[in-house]
């Protein structure tokens, strides 16, 4: 199955936005890292030539695939040394990361109030950059975790517009042996 490639209309903006903030602490940990994981796969996707298979077979066609760019971190990895997004994102998607990983790996009991999430809350950038227009807004450690995961995905959503113009192409005047 190929997955369309570059339609942010496909993402439901305003239904993830809303289930998100809703959610359970682990259940809203999980929808926004296979949320921002999706948003990352088609950032890549849409940097890359314009041939499904061959994208598909790097990056998979859904998250968590066995394929060389199909996991999160990998992901997340190669958009940055890409150069697709600043390492700020880099630092702030890496701790979404393990914040997602934390309580992935237990099926209850984990909350924002947990000593090492807690710790990765705090060295969230992202909220610095505007803690004085939304000081009132980020006020617990899961405000700052809806915050970061809200401008991020705003991000990488105009990261994907802007990088539609720079797709590359398979160059068809090259010959076998030929030295670019």
């Amino acid at each position: 199955m190929t997955v369309k490639r570059n339609n942010l209309n496909e993402y439901n903006w305003k239904e993830f936005f809303g289930e998100f903030q809703k959610e359970t602490p682990g259940s809203a940990v999980i929808i926004s890292g296979a949320f921002l994981d999706s948003l990352l796969r088609d950032l890549l996707a849409s940097f890359m030539i314009d041939d499904n298979k061959a994208v598909d077979e790097l990056l998979g066609t859904e998250s968590y695939s066995e394929t060389p760019l199909g996991s999160f971190g990998a992901r997340i990895k190669t958009a940055y040394c890409l150069g697709l997004i600043s390492k700020l994102e880099y630092n702030d998607l890496k701790l979404k990361k393990n914040i997602r990983n934390r309580f992935a790996h237990r099926l209850h009991g984990y909350s924002f109030d947990d000593k090492e999430i807690l710790k990765w809350c705090d060295n969230l950038q992202t909220p610095e950059i505007f803690k004085d227009a939304f000081q009132s807004i980020v006020e617990t450690h899961r405000d700052k975790y809806v915050f970061t995961v809200s401008i991020l995905s705003t991000q990488l959503g105009l990261k994907i517009l802007g990088v539609q113009n720079e797709r590359r192409v398979v160059r068809k005047d090259m010959q076998l042996g030929q030295v670019v």
